[in-house]
């Protein structure tokens, strides 16, 4: 879905629809998904300085890696957007300490690209609720570190400081 920012801006537009999850190459290869679609909201306006702005809201239910586990877990995620949208990378640099800003030289653009990179920065590092009773996680005594399998790779540094 295509969309010019500047003339949505203008007339304090809002955009709501679903975005096929396949118009998001980066994303994808993040999770698996039985979702064929992202939730999108958006509203338009020009700012104080007269820069894009854009604000709302992409939602995914997704299988996540759970990054103790390696297991894939169920979850939603839910990225909240408050962008500011300019054509130079020059305007880009002043914006930056005051605000996420988003480069857009096409117009009309692909609301995929507006969106994916705080959809990616959404995925929750952990996704298994209570990581000690992470249900997908190998419970063994080596995995656990048993005072019996650990090992002290320093133990005899102190003997060998004293020659």
């Amino acid at each position: 879905m295509n969309l010019s920012p500047r003339e949505y801006a203008r007339n304090n537009r809002r955009w709501r629809g679903s975005v096929p999850i396949s118009s998001f190459e980066r994303l994808a290869q993040e999770l698996t998904t039985d979702c064929e679609s992202v939730d999108v909201q958006l509203a338009f306006s020009l700012d104080e300085n007269g820069h894009i702005r854009m604000q709302g809201q992409a939602v995914v239910a997704a299988n996540v890696a759970c990054h103790r586990c390696a297991e894939f877990v169920a979850t939603t995620i839910c990225a909240d957007i408050d962008a500011r949208i300019v054509r130079t990378e020059e305007r880009a640099r002043d914006l930056v300490p005051e605000a996420d800003v988003i480069v857009v030289t096409d117009n009309p653009v692909d609301v995929s690209e507006l969106i994916e990179d705080d959809l990616i920065m959404s995925i929750p590092w952990r996704v298994c609720e209570n990581q000690k009773a992470c249900e997908n996680l190998v419970h063994d005594a080596q995995a656990a570190g048993s005072p019996e399998t650990t090992q002290k790779p320093f133990a005899n540094l102190r003997e060998l400081l004293k020659r």
